[in-house]
């Protein structure tokens, strides 16, 4: 067996120093034993030996490279000493790493909840909201997908009941086809802009997923808001436009004077039908009744209502402009038909039996196959007994289909398929790194990259004993990022990295931001997805998410960015070499939104944001009883926010925490709330100049960026860090930051090209093993 492993040779020495020596003279006198500040104590401390207390001292070198130790006004070591004494603490603890490699071991964890949406997907070709129908996950070290954090309760195994039983029933096609309705609310605040995923020429309105069970009829029936009519003008008239699609099958109707319809192929999209609708309905309560017939994955389905408000359920206090949608709701199947082939009966069955005597080998056959991809590894005869006597049960008084649909279900509710199990090998020494097998390193690699199952294709890959050949495993990941699925990575790693996922919560005050809406917000976050989208496919320097001078535009993020020359709803790539502090995620709407109070920006918020999210070293938390920020003026003149913040950190108590941070926030303060340029705050101009705690001094946007861009290395520490850690599933701990200035040292020559930094990361120490723990006592 060929194993690749990046354990690599240790970091050059620089010349050696009296490391002691260093510590008496410039850390001793806050760090020994009666002042013991930040409980550290470095007088006697055998730096002689730092793979000792890796812990200490990978904290040292973190304070010293940053240039926040020695603290400001104390005597601080010239350049040539501080590299020396760090470079020297670097190569003993990557040495001691090279000769015992540190893999660590992450705990037997289950699926967090989008994992195993995306697992139900991959494997069963059916693709339904269950993420939604399962709690919240825990989050640890920033990530939900940390096994520590992700525990089994009762309530999340009843959902997971619920869920298995309705998604092996609907795979099937087996479910009740009794009517039901389902009602999908609208934002509240609907934009006069088009919306994501909308038909173009349309506004507000909603997008929603629908998977269609059967063939058969259904009604679709949308209605305004209730504030929509105003009391002096009782029931208005519109003359008004709606469009329904469903795949590309486009309905168009404006009222009252014509119904069209236009049509085209329907793509084979996974078994889902998309009901998005788009724009405002008729308010005069007459309901039109067309019927629309398409094919949504072979199956017939069949709208034949679109009805918009009645004139009973028109309320009379209304707000002036175009009415805005309230809810949407799919009701059906009515006459429901019989069974039809879809995409997920399609990858479930494998065979057909052509009589009673076929059936239980076919059902084994099918069951099989659904099994090695649920488990992610090959099966024996042993792992499929239960889920076929499940089946034999079932057909003691079901039909074929019945019985395998209550074999899915027991499948999707088995320990190999929630939890990503991985195990010693016979034989394994305690505490020393010992490869994972081939299965567990493909299911690694999926979760990673996919978020979901490996594919048919990585598990032959593995079967054939080839996975860890580097050319196999280098065309591999080639593969996988070039996926649709790959996605996930930039937008469930990044989205959890940079905050996005409380972008849902972030509400600016109306008064002071009328341009503001759930739109805008949705085109923000749009705008950095498809920006790290392309820095990750576009196997671009990882820098260049600081340093781009481009990011992704449409119509109404230009006008809020003050860019000329962008017009139309449609999002572009916009160059902005002119635009300094645009470019990069300093410049973006999502990241100065989710960094601002509801009124005002917050510098301490865009400052903590760049210190957590950006290098990895965030702040403490505030000590209790600190102060709330004083907004009163000062002399009869209101104060700019930059100087409320000022006032408020000549606290002694505060003074520590905010030096590091105010200085990266000030830099922001021409960035409003929304992200718009502005000069003047208060009534005052802005000052966007800052000091450092090291004295270097900046100003604005762009001289951020130059800081962060000229101190490169503890930019891509951190995000080599963060992504470790997704990777991983744990936290990371002091010992495996050998492996983190490892895979920089890799990817130093090409500029950190993210492609390049996943490629170290998987065939890192950690990635492709695992630690084997001490076995505990005998206690008898």
């Amino acid at each position: 067996m060929l194993l690749v492993l990046t354990v690599g040779s240790a970091a050059t020495q620089s010349p050696p120093i009296a490391r002691q020596t260093f510590l008496d003279q410039y850390c001793v006198s806050c760090h020994n034993p009666k002042s013991k500040i930040a409980g550290l104590v470095l007088d006697n401390s055998g730096s002689e030996h730092p793979d000792s207390h890796p812990d200490v001292w990978e904290k040292v070198i973190r304070k010293l490279n940053a240039g926040e130790m020695p603290p400001a006004g104390m005597p601080r070591p010239d350049a040539v000493s501080l590299k020396a004494f760090s470079e020297a603490l670097i190569h003993d603890l990557d040495a001691a790493a090279h000769k015992a490699p540190f893999a660590g071991r992450p705990v037997i964890r289950r699926l967090n909840r989008l994992e195993y949406a995306h697992a139900i997907r991959d494997l069963l070709a059916v693709d339904l909201p269950v993420a939604d129908e399962l709690p919240p996950d825990g989050v640890a070290a920033g990530f939900d997908n940390i096994g520590d954090a992700l525990s089994m309760s009762p309530l999340l195994l009843e959902q997971y009941l619920k869920v298995a039983r309705r998604v092996s029933e609907v795979a099937v096609g087996v479910s009740d086809p009794s009517p039901v309705t389902e009602m999908f609310p609208a934002p509240e605040a609907q934009s006069s802009w088009l919306g994501l995923g909308m038909p173009f020429g349309t506004r507000g309105g909603i997008r929603v997923r629908y998977y269609f069970p059967h063939d058969g009829e259904y009604s679709l029936r949308a209605f305004l808001g209730r504030d929509q009519l105003p009391h002096t003008e009782g029931v208005r008239f519109f003359q008004t436009r709606v469009e329904v699609t469903a795949g590309s099958h486009v309905v168009i109707a404006t009222f009252p004077d014509e119904f069209a319809e236009r049509e085209g192929p329907v793509p084979n999209v996974a078994g889902q039908g998309g009901a998005p609708l788009g724009g405002p309905l008729d308010t005069r309560g007459s309901a039109i009744h067309p019927t629309i017939e398409f094919r949504v994955d072979q199956r017939r389905v069949k709208l034949f209502e679109i009805a918009g408000i009645s004139v009973g359920e028109a309320a009379f206090a209304g707000q002036p402009g175009p009415p805005t949608l309230d809810r949407l709701e799919i009701s059906g199947p009515y006459n429901a038909k019989l069974l039809s082939e879809t995409p997920s009966r399609r990858k479930i069955f494998v065979c057909r039996p052509t009589g009673p005597r076929d059936e239980a080998a076919c059902a084994s056959r099918v069951i099989s196959s659904v099994t090695r991809r649920a488990f992610r590894r090959d099966v024996t005869a042993a792992d499929v007994q239960p889920f076929m006597a499940s089946y034999t049960a079932s057909r003691q008084q079901n039909g074929f289909d019945d019985s395998i649909s209550a074999a899915l279900r027991d499948v999707l509710l088995a320990p190999d398929f929630l939890f990503r199990l991985e195990f010693d090998p016979p034989g394994a020494m305690a505490e020393v790194a010992q490869p994972v097998s081939d299965q567990e390193l493909a299911s690694r690699l999926s979760f990673f990259l996919w978020n979901s199952i490996p594919d048919d294709e990585l598990l032959d890959v593995v079967r054939a004993g080839k996975l860890r050949e580097p050319v196999v495993m280098n065309r591999e990941l080639k593969r996988m990022l070039a996926d649709p699925r790959a996605s996930a990575l930039a937008d469930n790693f990044a989205g959890q990295w940079l905050g996005l996922r409380a972008m849902a919560e972030v509400k600016p005050d109306p008064q002071l931001y009328p341009e503001f809406d759930s739109g805008l917000a949705a085109h923000f976050e749009q705008e950095t997805r498809l920006f790290l989208r392309s820095v990750i496919r576009e196997n671009r320097s990882v820098l260049d998410v600081i340093g781009a001078d481009y990011s992704y535009l449409n119509e109404r993020l230009a006008r809020i960015y003050g860019i000329p020359g962008v017009i139309g709803p449609g999002f572009r790539r916009v160059t902005m070499e002119a635009r300094p502090e645009r470019g990069g995620l300093l410049g973006q709407g999502s990241i100065l939104l989710l960094t601002s109070h509801t009124t005002k920006t917050s510098p301490v918020l865009r400052g903590k944001w760049v210190l957590d999210s950006l290098l990895n070293s965030p702040p403490p938390p505030p000590p209790p009883g600190v102060p709330s920020l004083d907004e009163s003026a000062a002399a009869g003149q209101k104060l700019t926010t930059r100087q409320q913040v000022e006032r408020h950190s000549k606290n002694a108590v505060c003074a520590s925490c905010h030096v590091r941070m105010d200085p990266l926030g000030f830099s922001l303060e021409n960035f409003d709330v929304t992200g718009k340029w502005r000069t003047r705050d208060a009534g005052g101009e802005i000052d966007a100049t800052a000091r450092l705690p090291n004295g270097t001094v900046f100003s604005g946007p762009a001289g951020l960026k130059h800081i962060l861009l000229s101190r490169p290395d503890e930019f891509v520490n951190a995000t080599v860090t963060r992504l470790l850690t997704y990777a991983l599933g744990r936290e990371l701990e002091a010992r495996d930051q050998p492996t983190i200035r490892k895979i920089m040292r890799d990817t130093e020559a090409n500029r950190y090209r993210f492609e390049d930094l996943i490629a170290a990361i998987v065939n890192s120490v950690p990635f492709q093993m695992r630690q084997v723990q001490t076995k505990p006592k005998d206690q008898s």
